[in-house]
């Protein structure tokens, strides 16, 4: 019954063949519709393939500097209640202007005691920095350090470099204080209150680009110093290499700890959107954890080591000046030996140790924290000094 089917009989329509002529190469065959959009769609894959791969190679065809200056474009047409130009704007209104005044504050100071450094005879100076460093060694002993190496590697060119910085910058301050008296109008508002946030930072760019006299003197100004500044870094890293590995090594042996101890804790806290910042929280707590740590160390180690330098310093110049103006011949016989030999005196360690133990000891039981009124003089080198710890140990 299957072999005489009727449906088996019929004839099934065949595919038309093309005929090959006698003598005729495969691949010359004429190609069917079917094979050219076959062939074509294959091209078109690859084609789109290899746009694809070179998109993905060469997807960042802008430089970083084209990139920054987009940016500041973005910026520049974000709308006006934006919260990132209202900072901008707050701060150019309310922040500058103190800032400035505290800043001119501070190198006038800076500049008055220049004027009395280059004044006083050396062993005068001498004897006043012996009694810094034997009070204050331990708690700035990274300033101390930077100003010894940035007088070996920059001497009297850092000098140079920041009078010019300071004089350039005078101008820009005098400029601004003006600027903000400025009521070209009549109206009996200043300019700057009437401006909005692009304006006004267009309007103080152009200020302080206006007021600068000589930029080429001030651009090689800041050059010498960034490379004085990473001289000097590089030479406090490899002089205090040892407190470095203590601070290393404590981040090192207490970062797991923390993150099993406190990570499930501040993910709670800080919910499913923002756990990816647990580990960099933690992580900068305990690098913190760890300057603070080794600076106390080193705090210890430079403060006993500057009171010896500076108890020395003290009486060396002192025992100089009594030298210079002859005050040795008129002591008595029973305390100087006549005539004064420096070489056969003990005087000066008897001024020495006991001013070093006093410098150890005020410091050590304050633990390396300055009193009123000290803690507002020298804050700019406290600043200075964080800056230096974080540099150097992180």
């Amino acid at each position: 019954s299957r072999l005489y089917h009727p449906g088996r009989l019929a004839k099934r329509p065949r595919r038309a063949k093309t005929l090959r002529p006698p003598g005729t190469p495969l691949a010359k065959m004429p190609a069917t519709s079917a094979d050219k959009e076959a062939a074509q769609a294959l091209i078109s894959n690859k084609a789109a393939g290899d746009a694809a791969q070179a998109t993905l190679k060469t997807s960042r065809t802008k430089g970083d500097f084209t990139r920054a200056l987009d940016y500041v474009k973005d910026i520049n047409n974000l709308p006006e209640d934006s919260p990132i130009k209202q900072g901008i704007r707050c701060f150019l209104k309310w922040g500058v202007k103190p800032l400035i005044i505290i800043i001119m504050g501070y190198i006038w100071v800076c500049k008055k005691l220049y004027a009395v450094y280059q004044i006083l005879p050396t062993n005068l100076i001498n004897m006043i920095f012996g009694v810094a460093l034997c009070f204050f060694g331990g708690t700035f002993f990274m300033v101390f350090a930077a100003v010894e190496a940035a007088k070996a590697l920059g001497g009297q060119d850092l000098i140079m470099h920041l009078t010019t910085v300071y004089e350039e910058g005078s101008l820009v301050a005098e400029a601004n204080v003006e600027d903000d008296k400025a009521d070209l109008d009549k109206d009996g508002t200043a300019d700057v209150e009437q401006m909005s946030t692009n304006e006004l930072i267009n309007h103080k760019a152009f200020m302080a680009l206006k007021a600068i006299k000589d930029p080429m003197r001030l651009q090689a100004a800041l050059v010498s110093l960034t490379n004085i500044w990473l001289a000097v870094i590089a030479t406090l890293k490899f002089q205090f290499a040892k407190t470095v590995a203590v601070a290393l090594g404590i981040a090192d042996m207490l970062s797991l700890p923390a993150v099993r101890i406190f990570g499930p804790l501040l993910a709670r806290l800080l919910g499913p959107e923002l756990n990816h910042w647990v580990h960099v929280i933690i992580d900068t707590t305990i690098k913190m954890v760890a300057v603070f740590v080794a600076s106390f160390i080193q705090a210890i180690i430079s403060s006993f080591y500057s009171g010896l330098r500076g108890g020395k310093l003290f009486a060396e110049g002192f025992f100089n000046i009594m030298t210079e103006r002859g005050w040795w011949e008129k002591m008595p016989d029973c305390m100087v030996k006549k005539p004064f030999n420096p070489d056969e005196s003990y005087l000066d360690e008897l001024i020495m140790y006991p001013l070093a133990a006093g410098g150890f000891y005020y410091q050590f039981t304050n633990m390396y924290t300055l009193d009123f009124p000290f803690n507002l003089m020298l804050f700019p080198c406290t600043v200075l000094e964080w800056i230096l710890r974080w540099q150097v140990y992180t």
